[in-house]
């Protein structure tokens, strides 16, 4: 199974990799698992414009000619993908937000139909957050957040109370010891089986962009994979049940009512 790791700390080799890279060590003890590293400090990857030609005429249209495509290509090759980045503000960091801007994209026309795991580190408080900030673009991409964790680790250990590092150092084993297993035990479920709010949620962009101009890049992508289909209750076959179906329906409703 092969892991993509996208890090969005601008340090080399600070707190958020450690942890990563601690992640790694335990999957490779369950099985065999293989990683790969995308530090977004050191690939080319510009600043988003905002100028929209990736919305509205497809990303191939995008002005800016850099390490993006190779970045999406890396993503498709992975069979799971985790985003780590430190917590900074209370929410992620420069380098991590340009790349979510980079993918904007990928919001309207999702591809990215499989595991995540969201990893980050932060000097005291705001990983809560900053994790639901991470989360909820990767799940419009059409990724399955499956687990998320925070690890507090101060810059300056030396200089707490013994005991207080003792207990964040276990607590840390643990969050790590956990979150191995969990995303290691979802990599063996390929592709990933979507919930109820997960369906409910397609079934209401699907009425959403049903609605858009028919020669509208976002429009003829939806067409071209069959999501208008009265059938399709997902971006690909969920097996669910019919009672499922029924309660996303129900639910998709419900955000057109909340959206109004």
């Amino acid at each position: 199974m092969k892991v993509l790791a996208i890090m969005g700390s601008p340090r080399s080799k600070g707190n958020t990799y450690k942890v990563t890279k601690m992640v790694e060590e335990r999957m490779k003890k369950l099985g065999d698992v293989e990683f790969e590293y995308v530090f977004l400090r050191d690939v080319n990857l510009k600043m988003c414009l905002g100028c929209r030609a990736c919305m509205e005429k497809g990303e191939e249209f995008c002005p800016l000619k850099d390490d993006r495509a190779m970045i999406e290509d890396k993503i498709n090759g992975a069979e799971g993908v985790i985003f780590a980045s430190p917590t900074y503000v209370g929410n992620v960091s420069g380098l991590m937000k340009n790349f979510i801007d980079r993918f904007a994209y990928v919001c309207h026309r999702p591809r990215f139909f499989k595991n995540a795991m969201a990893i980050t580190t932060s000097g005291g408080g705001g990983a809560g957050f900053m994790l639901m900030n991470l989360s909820i673009p990767l799940s419009t991409w059409g990724f399955k957040v499956v687990h998320k964790f925070g690890v507090v680790m101060h810059e300056h250990p030396e200089k707490r109370p013994l005991k207080e590092t003792e207990t964040l150092v276990k607590s840390m084993d643990k969050k790590v010891d956990v979150a191995a297993k969990k995303f290691y035990e979802s990599m063996r479920t390929s592709p990933p089986r979507p919930g109820v709010f997960t369906m409910a949620q397609f079934l209401y962009v699907k009425q959403a962009h049903s609605l858009d101009d028919p020669t509208s890049v976002d429009h003829r992508y939806w067409e071209e994979h069959g999501w208008y289909d009265k059938n399709a209750y997902y971006f690909y076959d969920t097996k669910a049940n019919i009672l499922k179906k029924s309660v996303a329906k129900a639910g998709s409703k419900l955000f057109g009512l909340v959206a109004k």
